[in-house]
């Protein structure tokens, strides 16, 4: 292991670990994402919730945001009487992934 490696295992890690991320689980329901058809459902009540929970999901997957994925770009769309949020995401791998969240709990 060279002196980089070390540095960067020292570096501060931000957001939410995937074991933490799992047990916030019952906060969303629905599908995986994939498209609004398949939307996770965000069961929060307020903005601020809403969007910790959606990090969430995404860390449940793919690690802690910031480090192991990072936000692209984030949109609002409104189909019918539903509110999605859509992010686009690259993962440190170098993917890049859309996810679809029904938020019309608390944006709708």
């Amino acid at each position: 292991m060279g002196l980089l490696d070390a540095f960067r295992q020292k570096k501060p890690r931000r957001g939410i670990s995937k074991a933490v991320a799992l047990e916030m689980a019952e906060d969303w329901s629905g599908g995986d994402g994939i498209d609004m058809e398949h939307a996770v459902v965000i069961h929060a009540r307020d903005r601020r919730k809403g969007l910790a929970d959606q990090y969430a999901y995404i860390s449940s997957l793919h690690g802690l945001r910031s480090c192991d994925w990072f936000i692209e770009s984030q949109e609002i769309r409104h189909a019918g009487k539903r509110s999605y949020e859509i992010f686009v995401i690259r993962t440190s791998d170098g993917a890049r992934l859309r996810y679809f969240f029904d938020v019309t709990c608390f944006h709708g």
